[in-house]
Formats: C-alpha cells, sequence, structure tokens
C-alpha cells in the first residue's frame, strides 16, 4: 500500500466524518426529543474530533484533507435515510435511532475495512482503532436507546 493510498483511505474516513457531521446536526435540528438532540450534538463534536484527528495524519502523510462539504456516496445515502425518515414519521423516535443505528454500522464497517490493510504505519492504526472503539460504543449506545423504545 502506497502514501497514496494510505491518504485515500484515510480521506474516505473524513468524509465518513464529515457525513456524521451534517447528518447528526440535521437530526439534532429535527429532532424533538431534547434526550436525543443533545446526544446528536454529542456525537456532532465527536465526529469533528474524529475529522480533526485524520486530518492531522493525513497532512503528516503529505496528503490534501477533503473540505468539510465533501462527503462520500454512502454516507449521503445515511443522511438521505434520516431526512427522509424523519420527514414521513413526524421524527419517530424509534425510527430516527434506527436510522443512526444504520449508519453508524456503516461507518464501523469502513473502519474495519481501512483496519485490515497491513501497511497502516501504527501512528495511524492506533488513532483508528481508538477512534472505531467510540464509534462502535456510541453505536451500541444508539441501539440501547433504540431498543428501549420497541
Amino acid at each position: 500500500m502506497t502514501n497514496d493510498e494510505i491518504v485515500d483511505s484515510l480521506n474516505d474516513l473524513v468524509k465518513i466524518n464529515n457525513d456524521r457531521i451534517n447528518g447528526f446536526e440535521k437530526a439534532a435540528e429535527d429532532i424533538e426529543d431534547t434526550e436525543l438532540a443533545s446526544l446528536f450534538k454529542n456525537l456532532t463534536s465527536q465526529s469533528r474530533k474524529f475529522r480533526s484527528e485524520l486530518a492531522d495524519n493525513i497532512v503528516r502523510m503529505g496528503g490534501e484533507v477533503p473540505g468539510i462539504e465533501e462527503t462520500s456516496a454512502g454516507s449521503k445515502i445515511h443522511r438521505a435515510w434520516i431526512d427522509i425518515k424523519s420527514a414521513f414519521t413526524g421524527k419517530d423516535r424509534h425510527t430516527v435511532l434506527e436510522s443512526c443505528v444504520f449508519g453508524e454500522n456503516a461507518a464501523v464497517e469502513e473502519y474495519e475495512e481501512v483496519l485490515e490493510e497491513e501497511e497502516i504505519p501504527s501512528y495511524i492504526r492506533q488513532t483508528l482503532s481508538t477512534q472505531l472503539d467510540e464509534l462502535r460504543q456510541t453505536r451500541d449506545q444508539i441501539a440501547t436507546l433504540r431498543n428501549a423504545t420497541e
């Protein structure tokens, strides 16, 4: 794996975090549930932190970081999913949480795929592993909230 390929993989993760930022900001604005709005604001902050850490590694490798408006195709689907579900369900708590779990699963899978690459430098691997652990905890927290609404 070349430096350019590593930078490309990290840029894909930046784009996923860009979408998490956009998706959770939108969800926080749209949801009438104050507990969820607070959670989504915290997850927006988490995503900004992840994006910043990834950007530091990209720059360290001589790459360019995508702008905040750049998202991945799969992540756009996640954001649209939240928008559609919110619009048709009257911002139903369970449905919004289900959409968020869907998106968090996609983010976890993307991180896992990048970490499968053996040539990732150890300092980047450590950052990605830490972020993946937090993403899994977030996904599980959201799933627990979703399950409590059933």
